[in-house]
């Protein structure tokens, strides 16, 4: 895929939090299934939980939740991950060498069927679309393999669900911006919503730097709006459901920490969907002391940072709030 001037340029405010927006640059087109690369795991359908009185079905759209018999090799191959097989990650890396399984307790959605997975970065984690590396980011983001930016989960109202935890052997340096899970719009102009945490780019540390903050839309240059924020516990599960009415352009999220049910933290407000897109589950990390944070900036060596995911999927209808599929 080519990438024009006008692409890398516009790519420093969406990651910075400035006043134009920025995309990444991270959602080429991924090539369509293909035989030949290892036993096709059969995808999970849809799945419709029935309505209790008073409320809509829910729907699953996309599960990524990983099966306990899943190995890292699937994660390298289109006919067998659960996400893009080459997106986002360093020149030249595989995901089967950059995700590891660790031993932690499942998160509130994977239950005994399925277990977590971390993403990490290393001095390697250097994205180069068209060629173009990336030298001031690290960067490594598992994408939903069915999500090309106008499927099903992009589609009237959806929510999206994950749960993140901390790796303390592989600690994140909160110096640094780091966005830990998004959705790019499909021009690659803004986002639709971003969890962060770390210090804010090019500001001085302070409590902020330990938090995980959702911000809103940044599209058409308007500077994101925290919708939310937390402080980001070393020892706990946090987990997220974010949803998006793609129609209306408003977004509402919910929260909890552990095993605790989710919770409404934002109430529907307009937040502009229009460009729809793509999400991105990984650790992204802008460069400290940086005119360019695409392209410049300081990152320290022997890099070894990860970040744990669980929980994963999109549904449609009213919001699951646990593991029980309880509704609200």
């Amino acid at each position: 895929m080519a990438f024009s001037k006008l692409f890398v340029l516009s790519l420093l405010a969406s990651v910075c939090g400035l006043a134009t927006a920025v995309p990444h640059g991270g959602k080429p087109q991924a090539p369509p299934h293909s035989p030949g690369h290892g036993s096709p795991r059969p995808p999970k359908p849809p799945v419709t939980n029935p309505p209790v009185p008073g409320h809509r079905a829910t729907t699953t759209l996309y599960d990524g939740r990983v099966p306990l018999d899943f190995t890292l090799a699937e994660l390298d191959s289109y006919s067998t991950s659960l996400f893009g097989a080459e997106y986002v990650l360093g020149a030249g890396q595989k995901w089967s060498e950059v995700v590891v399984f660790p031993s932690v307790t499942p998160s509130l959605f994977d239950g005994t069927k399925y277990k977590p997975l971390e993403v990490t970065i290393n001095d390697k984690s250097i994205f180069a679309p068209g060629g173009n590396p990336q030298n001031g980011f690290r960067r490594s983001e598992l994408m939903p393999i069915s999500n090309n930016g106008t499927d099903v989960t992009v589609q009237g109202t959806t929510t999206f669900h994950f749960s993140i935890k901390p790796d303390t052997a592989r600690a994140l340096n909160s110096s640094h911006q780091y966005e830990l899970a998004f959705i790019e719009t499909n021009d690659y102009s803004s986002h639709v919503w971003t969890l962060k945490t770390g210090t804010p780019f090019n500001q001085a540390s302070g409590a902020i730097s330990k938090t995980l903050r959702l911000e809103g839309s940044n599209a058409n240059g308007a500077t994101a709006k925290t919708l939310y924020s937390v402080q980001w516990d070393t020892g706990s599960w946090h987990n997220f459901a974010i949803t998006t009415d793609w129609v209306n352009n408003k977004i509402s999220a919910y929260y909890s920490s552990g095993n605790s049910p989710l919770k409404s933290v934002v109430s529907s407000q307009t937040n502009d969907a229009t460009g729809k897109g793509v999400a991105h589950l990984g650790v992204l990390k802008l460069p400290t002391a940086s005119t360019d944070p695409v392209n410049n900036g300081f990152q320290s060596k022997n890099l070894n940072e990860g970040v744990i995911y669980g929980g994963i999927f999109v549904e449609s209808g009213d919001v699951t709030l646990d593991n029980s599929r309880r509704y609200h």
